[in-house]
Protein backbone atom coordinates (compact mmCIF):
# COMPACT_ATOMS: atom_id res chain seq x y z
CA UNK A 1 0.00 0.00 0.00
CA UNK A 2 1.19 3.16 -0.43
CA UNK A 3 -0.95 5.94 0.50
CA UNK A 4 0.77 6.90 3.68
CA UNK A 5 2.39 9.94 3.20
CA UNK A 6 6.16 10.08 3.55
CA UNK A 7 6.02 11.96 6.47
CA UNK A 8 3.42 9.61 8.23
CA UNK A 9 6.03 6.87 7.58
CA UNK A 10 9.01 8.75 8.82
CA UNK A 11 7.26 9.34 12.00
CA UNK A 12 6.42 5.49 12.27
CA UNK A 13 9.36 4.62 11.89
CA UNK A 14 11.08 7.09 14.33
CA UNK A 15 8.83 5.55 16.89
CA UNK A 16 9.22 1.93 15.76
CA UNK A 17 13.04 2.57 15.88
CA UNK A 18 12.95 4.36 19.40
CA UNK A 19 11.79 0.61 21.01
CA UNK A 20 13.55 -1.60 22.36
CA UNK A 21 14.52 -4.94 20.34
CA UNK A 22 12.42 -6.74 22.96
CA UNK A 23 9.32 -4.23 22.73
CA UNK A 24 9.53 -4.68 19.20
CA UNK A 25 9.58 -8.57 19.26
CA UNK A 26 6.81 -8.56 21.50
CA UNK A 27 4.49 -6.31 19.23
CA UNK A 28 5.28 -8.29 16.74
CA UNK A 29 4.26 -11.52 18.52
CA UNK A 30 1.32 -9.82 19.52
CA UNK A 31 0.38 -8.80 15.99
CA UNK A 32 0.60 -12.33 14.34
CA UNK A 33 -1.60 -13.35 17.03
CA UNK A 34 -4.13 -11.22 16.41
CA UNK A 35 -3.86 -12.12 12.64
CA UNK A 36 -3.73 -15.44 13.56
CA UNK A 37 -6.78 -15.56 15.51
CA UNK A 38 -8.60 -13.54 13.09
CA UNK A 39 -7.79 -15.81 10.18
CA UNK A 40 -8.88 -18.75 12.55
CA UNK A 41 -12.12 -17.12 12.64
CA UNK A 42 -12.73 -16.05 8.94
CA UNK A 43 -12.04 -19.73 8.26
CA UNK A 44 -14.56 -21.00 10.99
CA UNK A 45 -17.36 -18.25 9.33
CA UNK A 46 -16.33 -19.64 5.74
CA UNK A 47 -16.69 -23.58 6.74
CA UNK A 48 -20.27 -22.83 8.30
CA UNK A 49 -21.56 -21.48 5.61
CA UNK A 50 -21.04 -24.45 3.06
Amino acid sequence: MNDTPLHIKQVQLKIWLSKTPGERLLQFITDNDKIFQALKVLKKEKFQKK
